[in-house]
């Protein structure tokens, strides 16, 4: 085994584990030629020892560069609505993409790159202090407050697979985000859409932990038209054994205009609910 052969082989076995001993082979030469030795103990002893740093954190830059990313796709949502009444605007922005969708996962990815720049430079500093811990809070907080903006943005939109795309986004909600709430409720009592009424219905079954979206589903029953909400509303409070909702499923039983299919639901469900 030549020297050359030998720097490989050990920067190979450190790599696939960090071993503390090499194979028969490796270990011979080593033992024969003091050069190899010398400088494998050094490569060995920076490997460990860049196994013991501490993992790195977000640097204070990092807020910086997430507001930039946000007033990048704030600013290119508004140019691509403009975009679109004018279809002869040029620009730099005319590249941007349309659909929201696609804007929000742009801005996300600058987002991930910002972090990861940001962790690469504070890997090189000192170890984080209990400053460092709250900053990483705030980021969080922020992070979630982008996929707020970003589904009550998509439940706007004009286009029910936009809205459908919203009421995906509302699942990555915090529970007791009320302005989410709100606009899941106001879409499950106002959308055009029997898709999308129904996507939130499911997406507030999801949420039913706060006590916001089982009133309002309960509230909502009432308003329905269509039988499939009404009875995906049924099932969500029976899932979510919401015994409130027996005295609203009652009254909407004693009405002589429902619709068979909701009353054979309803007569099914409440004796769950009692």
């Amino acid at each position: 085994m030549t020297c050359e052969e030998t720097r490989l082989r050990v920067a190979d076995e450190l790599f696939g584990g960090a071993r503390s001993d090499f194979d028969d082979e490796l270990q011979q030469h080593l033992t024969a030629c003091d050069s190899c030795r010398a400088e494998a103990d050094a490569v060995r002893t920076t490997w460990l020892q860049m196994g013991r740093l501490p993992e790195p954190e977000p640097s204070r830059a990092v807020a910086g560069r997430f507001y930039a990313a946000l007033h990048a796709w704030e600013q290119a949502e508004q140019t691509s609505q403009q975009a679109s009444m004018k279809p002869e605007a040029r620009g730099i922005w005319r590249w941007w993409p349309s659909r929201p969708v696609l804007q929000a996962s742009i801005s996300a990815a600058c987002l991930a790159a910002g972090l990861f720049t940001g962790s690469m430079v504070a890997g090189k500093k000192a170890p984080a202090s209990a400053a460092s811990s709250g900053e990483i809070a705030q980021l969080r907080k922020e992070m979630s407050g982008m996929r707020q903006l970003v589904t009550l943005s998509l439940l706007q939109q004009q286009s029910a697979s936009e809205r459908l795309r919203g009421v995906t986004w509302s699942y990555r909600a915090e529970p007791d985000d009320v302005q989410v709430l709100s606009a899941l409720l106001q879409a499950v009592n106002t959308d055009p859409s029997v898709d999308v009424r129904l996507a939130a219905v499911e997406s507030l079954k999801n949420l039913g932990e706060s006590p916001v979206a089982r009133r309002g589903l309960e509230k909502a029953l009432t308003k329905q038209e269509s039988p499939l909400v009404q009875i995906s509303i049924v099932d969500a409070l029976v899932e979510l054994q919401d015994k409130n909702a027996a005295p609203v499923l009652r009254a909407l039983n004693s009405s002589a205009e429902l619709d068979p299919n909701v009353r054979q639901r309803i007569t099914l469900a409440l004796p769950s609910l009692q």
